[in-house]
């Protein structure tokens, strides 16, 4: 016996030094970013496209294939405004996609850029609204005339889909709960037609958004009213030639590539923005922490696989908080909130962690694209709240979904008993209907909640309760709104928020350390967040073949489960997905 196990023990050790070693030689074997030497009066080449998070924890991964974070573009930027060496920078924005308020995030700093005194260019071949908007920020604008490229610029608009017609022709019913008038979150699977309340709210954001865009635009290039209306109104062409973009004032010059570098850039080094490596900033022992909470609210840990891997979980984000209340050198906190919502559970464990942090240092909030909801209920207690025009907050309400398949089940002739032992045993069957019982203990729990969440908000931002009713309901708010309901304090985006908690902290020369710090791919295998098997191929393939259909299957079944584990949700209405 004592032989055997020496040799099983042996066996493990080679096994695990082999491993170790396999470790070592694929993490140095993949490709890994060239370093490249900056000389003197080099443009940087800033070549956008694909959806740009405002985050991205993994980096060089081959297999988690992330544009750039804007966060991470901020960043870069803010160094080569200090580098001698950068003279400019060139900004090609493609087919860029990204949220509305993380979109003007960096439309800021690039304005910031070209304000110190360097040069911003803008290329493009073919773009989007939001690409445009970008380059509307750059000093001069070159245009590809060729009738190939063009520029869409169609506004701003959202598309909804309601359901219940269809699952009323498969027999499946889902029973949904609101607290608050407004707050139409999972209406599209017990309505027909979008209900008035949440038309008016929808309307209201929208009008907002387009304000803060078409604002910007006649700020950048002059444009007037009646061009603004010719071109998003009465133009009859869907994409924008050359000569039309000239005409209305979009564009500064028509030429190709080779015009516009001979033009602009003339013999000067260019240098794609990925590969700019700032210098190394000196080590200041007091630091400001800025902690990215992106993506729904929920108690299941989001693996490295998953369709989108952002989600604000219990154990990680109060393992961080903790990690950042430890830290001697921390001094305040930014919380970066991207958030539509999600538990009320972990919103509340959350937000008391967060007010426990703050009993030793300030806490500011900084808006994203989105923070509303439960997003909204993590923010509602910190020092300073911050928010962009076009930022999308509130929806101060509670909802429930009860979805049940009985109708289908008795079409199928399938037979369903029921057993049990105390009134609420099988309240969440999915066999049979709720009861008016069930509904209305529900609704009752879901009153608690709404009726705290409105405390909350009233203690957070000094307001009477009576007027925190009036902005609830599960009313949407753009930030201009929000500042003008008193639901936020200021408008500004990360730079304000980071200067604002070194203000409450009562420092002047700090650095700012960021969380989740950026994971590699050493750091996956030695945490075994992976292991090689059919499903992780599966996950692979999934991610590397998406599609807005399948999306939005996967996002409504993350809902459903999510509601079935956890009936009270802070959510927003929908995906809201703004083009």
């Amino acid at each position: 016996m004592k032989t055997i196990g020496k040799v099983i023990l042996w066996i493990f050790a080679v096994i695990g030094v082999l491993m170790l070693l396999l470790v070592f030689i694929l993490a140095n074997s993949l490709p890994s970013k060239p370093k490249v030497k900056i000389h003197d009066n080099t443009y940087l080449e800033l070549s956008l496209g694909g959806l740009h998070y405002d985050y991205n924890e993994y980096e060089n991964i081959f297999f988690i294939r992330e544009a750039m974070s804007i966060g991470d573009m901020c960043r870069k930027i803010d160094a080569a405004m200090q580098d001698s060496r950068i003279k400019g920078i060139i900004i090609k924005p493609g087919m860029y996609m990204g949220g509305w308020a993380l979109t003007k995030e960096l439309h800021d700093k690039l304005i910031e850029f070209k304000e110190s005194g360097k040069d911003l260019f803008a290329y493009i071949d073919f773009t989007y609204d939001k690409g445009y908007y970008l380059a509307s920020t750059a000093n001069e604008i070159y245009f590809n005339p060729s009738s190939t490229a063009g520029i869409v610029l169609s506004g701003i608009g959202i598309e909804l889909s309601y359901y219940e017609g269809l699952l009323e022709k498969i027999g499946i019913d889902v029973t949904v709960l609101h607290s608050g008038k407004y707050k139409g979150t999972g209406e599209m699977f017990d309505r027909k037609t979008m209900s008035p309340e949440l038309k008016e709210d929808l309307t209201r954001i929208i009008d907002g958004l387009y304000d803060t865009y078409i604002s910007d635009l006649q700020t950048a290039r002059g444009l007037s009213n009646e061009t603004v209306s010719a071109v998003f109104e009465e133009r009859d062409e869907y994409f924008l030639s050359g000569d039309q973009a000239h005409e209305y004032g979009l564009v500064d010059h028509l030429g190709d590539e080779q015009d516009f570098e001979a033009l602009a850039v003339k013999d000067n080094p260019i240098v794609k923005f990925s590969l700019y490596e700032p210098h190394k900033r000196k080590f200041v022992y007091d630091k400001i922490a800025v902690l990215y909470a992106q993506g729904g609210i929920t108690f299941a840990e989001a693996g490295v696989f998953e369709r989108n891997y952002r989600k604000i979980t219990k154990e990680k984000t109060i393992n961080l908080l903790n990690r950042i209340e430890k830290m001697k050198s921390v001094k305040g906190l930014v919380l970066r909130v991207d958030s539509g919502g999600g538990s009320a559970l972990v919103s509340d464990i959350i937000l008391n962690k967060l007010e426990e942090l703050n009993e030793k240092m300030p806490v500011v909030i900084s808006m994203g694209s989105v923070a509303a909801s439960g997003g909204y209920w993590i923010s509602s207690l910190a020092d300073y709240i911050f928010a962009q025009p076009n930022t999308i907050t509130g929806s101060i309400g509670v909802v429930s979904m009860i979805p049940n398949w009985q109708q289908l089940r008795e079409w199928a002739n399938v037979n369903t008993f029921q057993i049990q032992r105390g009134k609420y045993a099988n309240f969440f069957s999915l066999n049979y209907a709720p009861s008016e019982q069930d509904i209305a203990a529900l609704k009752k729990d879901m009153d608690g909640v709404y009726l705290e969440f409105k405390d909350l908000v009233a203690r957070g931002r000094n307001l009477p309760l009576t007027d925190v009713e009036e902005v609830a309901q599960g009313k949407i708010w753009t930030g201009i709104q929000a500042l003008e309901n008193g639901l936020i304090d200021e408008l500004g985006g990360m730079d304000n928020a980071i200067a604002k908690a070194a203000e409450l902290a009562e420092i002047d020369d700090y650095s700012v350390l960021v969380f989740p710090e950026k994971k590699t791919l050493m750091d996956i295998l030695l945490n075994r967040e992976i292991s090689i098997s059919a499903v992780t191929l599966l996950k692979l393939y999934g991610m590397t073949n998406r599609n807005p259909l399948t999306d939005n299957i996967s996002q409504t079944m993350e809902l459903i489960r999510d509601v079935q584990h956890e009936p009270v949700q802070l959510r927003l209405p929908y995906n809201l997905d703004i083009q």
